[in-house]
């Protein structure tokens, strides 16, 4: 909501408070037509659990670089403000989690922490200036980064592994699966195959099965 009075050009950045959380901030119209996060303070408001996509941009006219996390949520898109701010998108990589992102991005930072690329906040409107490096810095392979702390089972890729673990013991059902199927019709040689896999991610699947297993054992107990 604006908090500001008489006439603005459509790019001039006015005062204006968050309706939903109450946060202050400045932004023009022309930033929230073109796709910048209205609130950045709601824009992290995102299920730490689901899925999360890192990111590497650049900005040609800043000389930098930027990594990044953002939700897989369409209104918490944090790249279109971005790319709405004249940034190119390099590379981007989904992760399991929100932890697993920071733990990519950390990575990064520390590679490139000699390069600094001396943004300010009045650069990134849409936020996120300190993750920045000069464009004189080393390439970033997101993939590979992510592939290594994969496979060290590094904090938050290390979810699907516990979560396997406890299913080894208590396996899920039929029932608990079926909501979470997916089916593909593809063609294979001129024969229509019907694929069946899951709609999420396996770690997605099995953490709500046994967030949900957890409810209505508490729900039980609540009832006797």
């Amino acid at each position: 909501m604006r908090d500001h009075d008489g006439y603005a050009r459509l790019g001039e950045r006015v005062a204006a408070r968050c309706m939903d959380c109450g946060t202050d901030r400045r932004i023009s119209v022309s930033e929230l037509k073109s796709g910048v996060a209205p609130c950045l303070n709601c824009a992290e408001a995102t299920d730490p659990d689901a899925v999360h996509i890192v990111y590497v941009m650049r900005f040609p006219g800043l000389s930098a670089r930027k990594v990044g996390i953002t939700s897989t949520e369409v209104r918490h898109d944090r790249i279109a403000s971005h790319l709405a701010q004249g940034g190119i998108l390099l590379d981007q990589h989904e992760v399991p989690n929100r932890e697993a992102a920071r733990m990519v991005e950390d990575f990064v930072l520390r590679a490139v922490r000699d390069f600094p690329s001396g943004c300010t906040a009045r650069d990134f409107p849409q936020g996120g200036f300190t993750e920045t490096w000069s464009d004189d810095g080393p390439d970033i392979d997101l993939g590979n980064i992510i592939g290594k702390l994969a496979a060290k089972a590094a904090p938050g890729f290390d979810r699907l592994r516990k979560l396997m673990a406890y299913f080894e013991s208590e396996p899920a059902t039929i029932e608990e699966m079926v909501e979470f199927r997916h089916i593909e019709t593809i063609e294979v040689d001129g024969v229509e195959v019907h694929q069946l896999g899951f709609s999420e991610p396996l770690e997605q699947v099995l953490r709500k099965t046994r967030a949900r297993r957890a409810a209505r054992a508490a729900e039980a107990t609540e009832t006797e």
